[in-house]
């Protein structure tokens, strides 16, 4: 079995009209900064993020009113 990359196209395929890409990534950096529990370098590593772009997600680990469940 062959795997590669992806394209955009293929993406939008899959997705219902109307469903942008952003949120799902949004979403993916979200759930990565909680499994590194608020590693803001690995982060930036795994999704090429800024830093303080990172620290603005990593930042939401382990604020009072984010509720994990």
């Amino acid at each position: 079995m062959e795997t590669r990359n992806v394209g955009i196209r293929w993406i939008k395929l899959l997705l219902d009209p109307g469903v942008s890409c952003r949120p799902i990534r949004e979403d993916r950096i979200l759930a990565e900064a909680m499994a590194s529990r608020g590693d803001a370098k690995r982060l930036h590593d795994m999704s090429g993020l800024s830093i303080n772009a990172s620290l603005r997600y990593t930042n939401v680990v382990d604020h009072p009113g984010f509720d994990s469940a």
